[in-house]
């Protein structure tokens, strides 16, 4: 007898021709089901099911949804669940996992089927009631229309324009990506200008985590707090504001005295006292010369600062995966104003684990090898 408890399609098919040949005036002869599975080394019983389902219409396999394990959550379970996020925390699928308790394996199967879409929303210009206008004026000058016709149609625009809706989710980021179900849009995002985005420039210290410390020396953003000139509907005159300020070399040699190397031997009053500070090559990092470190190097303190190599960025912790590790979890919140993106920032660095930190100083030490 067939050793294999299923039948393949092909063999369904290979039985339903042979039992079709042998029709004779829209019948089968007497002993045409056991000629055939003697044939095919199969029970009667067996080939009489395949008859009769194909006569049924029944060609698809019918174990789909009937077998395996079952399913633990439903389209519809999914869709619910997703639309109960924040679309700041759809961005990948491990926070969409992280946010709804579904595996990414569940979710990744729901976006193949089709259940979750992947969108992106680029940040667009804001446009004045004046320039909707003109950009229809410069469409319709591409088409035909007589002079009433179009005095009728600028007419109705000018009348009615439909209207947008205000800027939603982070301007921090101009391509932002998130998953979607279905009946979901991604927000209009728009702003004047991309100058206007608020880039609040801060100095990052880190060491390799050890025991007892997690290698997050301080994180500081250059900005100053200076009272409102003017009233205006936000705040009133005089009010304390965040303003952001130029990066320039007495400004680095300020922060790297007065914050990193004081908050340095604040962590660590009974390590070594010789210190390598290391960054990278950019003009305001210029200005620490032999003066700058002696005036550091107090108290039995030595401060070294070795040169980078040049077109070397991969040589530095900050830039090898630890700020890309930061601004995914900045992104993850709204931020319209410069205390709202230090905030998140900072908010980020203290989130993010040591663990992750770890990790970047052994890419680190690959590259080093990788380098020879």
């Amino acid at each position: 007898m067939h050793q294999t408890r299923e039948l393949s399609a092909s063999t369904k098919f290979e039985i339903t021709t042979a039992l079709q040949n042998n029709l004779c005036h829209g019948k089968l002869p007497r002993g045409t089901i056991k000629a055939i599975a003697a044939r095919f080394d199969l029970n009667r019983g067996t080939i009489r099911t395949v008859w009769t389902r194909y006569k049924n219409g029944v060609s698809m396999s019918r174990k789909p949804g009937r077998v395996g394990p079952r399913t633990r959550y439903t389209a519809e379970e999914i869709t619910t669940l997703i639309k109960d996020v924040p679309l700041q925390q759809r961005s990948t699928l491990r926070d969409l996992s992280e946010a709804t308790g579904i595996s990414t394996f569940t979710l990744s199967r729901a976006l193949k089927n089709g259940v979750v879409h992947r969108r992106s929303s680029r940040l667009k210009p804001l446009l004045t009631e004046y320039n909707k206008r003109e950009r229809i004026a410069f469409c319709a000058g591409h088409v035909e229309l007589t002079r009433d016709a179009a005095q009728e149609y600028m007419a109705g625009v000018a009348e009615g324009g439909s209207p947008i809706g205000g800027p939603g989710g982070s301007l921090s980021d101009p391509l932002f990506g998130a998953y979607l179900v279905d009946g979901e849009n991604m927000e209009y995002r728009a702003c004047k200008s991309k100058r206007f985005i608020a880039k609040v420039m801060s100095l990052c210290a880190v060491a390799r985590p050890r025991d007892g410390f997690d290698g997050k020396i301080g994180l500081w953003s250059f900005v100053k707090r200076t009272p409102a000139l003017r009233r205006s509907r936000n705040r009133l005159a005089g009010t304390l504001v965040t303003t952001l300020v130029n990066v320039d070399g007495p400004m680095y040699r300020d922060y790297l005295v007065n914050k990193v190397v004081a908050a340095i031997k604040t962590k660590f009053p009974s390590m070594s006292k010789r210190v390598v500070l290391q960054h990278d090559n950019t003009t305001p990092h210029g200005s620490i010369n032999e003066a700058t470190l002696a005036l550091m190097s107090t108290d039995g303190w030595q401060f070294v600062v070795p040169r980078q190599p040049p077109n070397s960025p991969d040589f530095n912790v900050l830039d090898l995966g630890f700020f890309a590790s930061i601004q995914s979890l900045q992104y993850k919140t709204i931020s319209r104003s410069v205390d709202e993106v230090i905030a998140s920032t900072l908010m980020a660095f203290e989130t993010l684990s040591d663990e992750k930190l770890a990790k970047v100083f052994l890419t680190l030490q690959a590259v080093m090898r990788l380098a020879h």
